[in-house]
């Protein structure tokens, strides 16, 4: 099955990608999604991505060295558990859903002074300098179809 996102931020021109973002649950799931992101980032020309568990979260930047992954390179690691604080009330793909959807609104959230504030000063930093500039001008929304969580 080919890769997609579960959250993608469009720039000011509806085809262009400017923010990639893949939602895992389990931290066991990172090592297989890191060069699937990698590639996807280098086929769309993605400048950002994001690689997101409910305990850590990746930043990915293009370094515009070749058209392949390689150019793509984790930049940072950040602990969440903070930021986050996700509680699996649910179970399998409902719990999945649940994460997804406060990634996205999490990242909506960043576009405001506050959003910003409650972030550790690391984090903070790379946001300004990676995330915020992405969304500031883009829309944020999923990257594929998500069924209802009351379903």
């Amino acid at each position: 099955m080919a890769f997609e996102p579960d959250i993608i931020v469009t720039g000011a021109e509806s085809s262009e990608i400017a923010l990639v973002a893949e939602v895992r649950t389990d931290i066991r799931d990172v090592e297989t999604s890191k060069p699937q992101l990698r590639k996807f980032m280098a086929a769309m020309r993605c400048p950002v991505g994001l690689l997101v568990t409910p305990e850590r979260l990746w930043l990915f930047s293009d370094r515009y060295l070749s058209s392949s992954e390689d150019s793509i390179a984790q930049i940072a690691e950040f602990d969440t558990k903070g930021v986050f604080n996700f509680e699996r009330a649910r179970t399998g793909r409902a719990n999945e859903l649940a994460f997804e959807q406060l990634v996205q609104s999490w990242l909506e959230g960043l576009a405001t002074e506050s959003g910003l504030r409650e972030l550790p000063s690391d984090l903070r930093r790379a946001a300004q300098s990676y995330i915020l500039p992405a969304i500031s001008q883009g829309t944020v929304r999923a990257g594929h179809p998500r069924a209802s969580l009351s379903a």
